[in-house]
């Protein structure tokens, strides 16, 4: 909102400013070609009043890139700070259960490959932190540096941890399921072997 009064009241200031500096140059100018007989105090004044102009265009320039600079530092802590709530909110929504069955267990798998599709969406956001950190440390130096660091370290850290619980509770979720299917593969064999030998004993057996 600064930023933008500013760079309208820079703008206005310039246009204004401008053409009245013109104007004062254009009389000046005039004084000097008729001769006036203060020609050199004439001539001293116009260059002083542009002297005076420069320096304050030079001003208004610097004043507008530091309110562009503290924009965009803000706009880094907001955009790491809402990057940082995401991530969070996410490690907060991966849940324990693994399932006490087959079914239950491939469902919760099928639930957790959607899961890593959503969190991978993040990765661009936590990228862009991690990017517009190392180009804002390079123009920043002190506390602020620290405090782009801090903001860039809480990012990255945190988008470590989730990834890495994300890919131990795939890992779980694939043993469950294998050790699921390896247990009904034991227990079809088991009652396949039951009517296997209810037929043996079954049989007439030989006088």
């Amino acid at each position: 909102m600064l930023r933008e009064k500013f760079r309208e009241f820079s703008r206005d200031t310039s246009s204004l400013g401008q053409e009245r500096v013109d104007a004062a140059n254009a009389l000046a100018d005039a004084l000097i070609a008729a001769g006036h007989a203060e020609n050199a105090t004439v001539a001293e004044w116009k260059d002083a009043l542009n002297e005076a102009w420069a320096d304050l265009l030079e001003l208004m320039d610097t004043r507008s890139q530091m309110l562009a600079a503290a924009f965009e530092l803000q706009r880094f802590f907001q955009q790491a700070r809402q990057a940082l709530a995401r991530v969070q909110h996410k490690q907060q929504q991966l849940p324990e259960e693994l399932g006490r069955d087959l079914p239950t267990a491939e469902a919760l798998q099928r639930l957790h490959c959607a899961y890593e599709h959503d969190i991978q969406a993040l990765s661009a956001q936590v990228r862009q932190v991690q990017e517009d950190a190392a180009r804002l440390a390079k123009a920043y130096a002190g506390e602020k540096a620290a405090d782009i660091h801090r903001h860039e370290q809480a990012v990255s850290e945190a988008w470590s941890e989730l990834r890495g619980c994300s890919q131990g509770r795939r890992r779980l979720l694939l043993d469950t399921v294998a050790q699921f299917r390896f247990l009904r593969a034991v227990r079809d064999l088991l009652l396949w072997m039951d009517g296997v030998r209810l037929q043996i004993e079954g049989r007439e057996r030989p006088r």
